[in-house]
């Protein structure tokens, strides 16, 4: 696979986000047709299988290093699904993406914590003003005391994802991002079989459920999880984890567009504050700087 430039891997990861920002109302529709397991398993299985079918060369020649890689990235990945699938029963999407998205404000220090490689200074700001921004587009202040159950499994299932950020950084770095990419699905797939029989409801299959699992799949699981993999080889994790936050911003957009939701004053500031986060994880604080110095002729 061809190297990419930080930029290019920026933008794969832009569409990673853009794809996942999408995932919550198909994730919605799709509840109301599967169970939380058959919609995690359905989603996975038929994800592994055709990543296996494409990259089933590649595959031939993978190390127990790669195995180990795609175990500890799935267990993180699977967890998270699980708790973020469970909440999205009793929370909204806006709930959902804005609480999945705290990861950003985690993956910087939980990074911090393994390889005790200090993040920079812009990027602990990006994040941060990158969380403010995701309160301002995604939270109902009117009913902000109202943190259920629901809500608490999805907080707890950003902390899984801000981890399995962390665990792909450092895999990618140095091994195959389509080999660990496809072992992390098919751990996910393990785990969520395992799961199934304990599944009691019969499952079923009709036009609306199938069109949104193939997407779930296709699109917002092995597509995009083969893009993180990829993108994050040649760009920093904290700076990955702050590009890919951008879903809950994007999910918010949708729902303006689709959905026929106004923009308020609140919501136009949160769409401010995330476009300086991105200017300044990506570059720095030197585009200020230099504004600074272009006012004083």
């Amino acid at each position: 696979m061809k190297d990419l430039t930080a930029k290019q891997a920026d933008l794969m990861l832009f569409f990673v986000a853009f794809f996942w920002g999408t995932g919550f109302t198909v994730t919605k529709v799709a509840l109301e047709i599967f169970t939380a397991t058959q919609l995690l398993f359905l989603r996975f299985v038929i994800a592994s299988v055709v990543s296996f079918i494409l990259f089933r060369k590649k595959l031939k020649v993978v190390t127990k290093s790669d195995i180990k890689a795609g175990a500890i990235m799935g267990v993180f990945l699977a967890v998270g699904y699980v708790l973020q699938t469970i909440g999205l029963e009793g929370t909204s999407a806006g709930n959902s993406a804005f609480l999945t998205g705290t990861n950003v404000v985690m993956v910087p220090f939980f990074y911090w914590i393994v390889t005790k490689i200090k993040p920079g200074k812009n990027n602990i700001t990006a994040a941060v003003l990158m969380f403010v921004g995701i309160i301002l587009l995604t939270v109902d202040f009117d009913n902000f005391g109202k943190f259920n159950i629901w809500d608490f499994l999805t907080f707890l299932c950003a902390i899984s994802f801000a981890w399995q950020v962390v665990a792909t950084g450092i895999f990618a770095s140095d091994k195959d991002p389509v080999v660990i990419s496809t072992l992390q699905l098919f751990t996910c797939t393990v785990i969520f079989l395992i799961m199934m029989f304990f599944e009691r409801r019969p499952m079923v299959l009709n036009m609306q459920g199938t069109a949104s699992m193939l997407y779930l799949s296709l699109i917002t699981t092995m597509l995009c999880f083969l893009m993180q993999t990829v993108g994050q080889k040649y760009t920093s994790t904290t700076h990955a984890a702050i590009i890919l936050s951008l879903e809950a911003v994007i999910g918010s957009i949708l729902g303006v567009l689709f959905l026929n939701e106004k923009y308020s004053v609140v919501t136009i500031f949160g769409f401010a504050i995330i476009f300086i986060a991105v200017l300044i994880a990506e570059l720095g604080f030197d585009w200020l700087l230099y504004r600074n110095k272009k006012s004083d002729f």
